[in-house]
Parts: C-alpha cells; structure tokens; sequence
C-alpha cells in the first residue's frame, strides 16, 4: 500500500523524474503483485503521466514507472516513522 501511495505522491509531482537517479538493483515486484486488482487503474495513470509529459510507453514505461515509485517512496520514507504516521498522511488527503 505504501508503495501505491509513494507513487501516486510522485505522480502528483509536476516536474519529470530521472529514471537514472534511481539504479536498478534491488528486488524485482511483478505488476500485479505491486498493484494487485487495481493494476489497470495504475497502468492507465502511468499511461496518462507519460502522456502528459510528452514520453512514448513503448520506450519509456518501465523505466518511469520505477522511477516515480523510487522518488515517491524517497518522498514518503521521511514522513513515516510508524504506522500512526501513515494513518495521518491518508486522513490528509482523504480531507
């Protein structure tokens, strides 16, 4: 769920990520175990982004996609030090 969120923070961002500021290594998530039932919903907001920003899917989805994902959970990571902390952030926005 994190994850999810630290993704949508950074597709709420307007400026562009460098997919290079982010290496590769680390673990592999598949798709739909990252998004689960809601992977459409989440391919079609990437879809949307690059769309937005002038980019080709076919060139550039995985890339971007890790690195919204890396930037929003670099974005999240400091704001979170338990669990009630991750509560707080969801009550924002839902307000």
């Amino acid at each position: 769920m994190a994850a999810r969120y630290g993704l949508c923070l950074s597709l709420s961002d307007f400026s562009i990520p460098n997919p290079d500021e982010f290496d590769e290594t680390g673990m592999e998530i598949l798709p739909n175990v990252l998004f689960g039932e809601h992977e459409n919903i989440y391919m079609a907001l990437m879809l949307d982004r690059l769309h937005k920003d002038g980019l080709d899917p076919k060139l550039y989805l995985h890339s971007m996609t890790r690195a919204h994902l890396c930037r929003g959970a670099a974005a999240l990571f400091p704001r979170i030090n338990d669990l009630s902390d991750f509560n707080e952030i969801i009550q924002m926005v839902q307000k």
